[in-house]
């Protein structure tokens, strides 16, 4: 993991959480995160449509996932636990610099959740759907306290 790369991560999500609230304040909390999941959704899409494009890509492994998904983590200074069987590739992430940041800009735990959930996991799931329609994506758990994990999820079919 990079520790530059997770420090400015999290200073940009610290900067970007004072932003949230103060949309979250003028336009409502629901509001705010719905253009969130609208946004991330479509970055998701770019992303993974340009991937895609660049990698020659006709269908994902789980090998390729865990590759791409991974290579994101880097770029955010984050290093998930990578555990892959012939289907599925499961991402464990204890240290994250996008909680943190999040945190760091006084967004409670609960938010932190709504955020994760309606924001970057919608962006992994646009991007996986794009890379292969026949891939899902699930993010199956939040960390239940600042120093647990959270676990996400590449299933291949077959």
């Amino acid at each position: 993991m990079s520790e530059k790369a997770f420090d400015a991560t999290k200073s940009v999500m610290g900067m970007f959480g004072a932003f949230f609230k103060a949309v979250a304040q003028e336009i409502g909390v629901d509001r705010a995160f719905g253009l969130l999941s609208e946004t991330f959704d479509g970055l998701g899409a770019m992303a993974g449509k340009m991937t895609k494009e660049q990698m020659g890509l006709e269908k994902l492994d789980v090998d390729t996932a865990s590759s791409i998904y991974n290579g994101i983590c880097e770029v955010y200074g984050i290093s998930p636990e990578i555990e892959k069987s012939p289907t599925k590739a499961v991402f464990r992430c204890s240290k994250c610099s996008f909680y943190e940041g999040l945190q760091s800009a006084g967004i409670d735990h609960e938010t932190n959740r709504s955020f994760c959930s309606k924001g970057l996991a919608v962006m992994v799931n646009s991007l996986v759907e794009n890379l292969d329609p026949t891939a899902v994506y699930n993010f199956t758990k939040f960390r239940s306290e600042p120093y647990d994990f959270c676990e996400e999820e590449i299933i291949i079919k077959k």
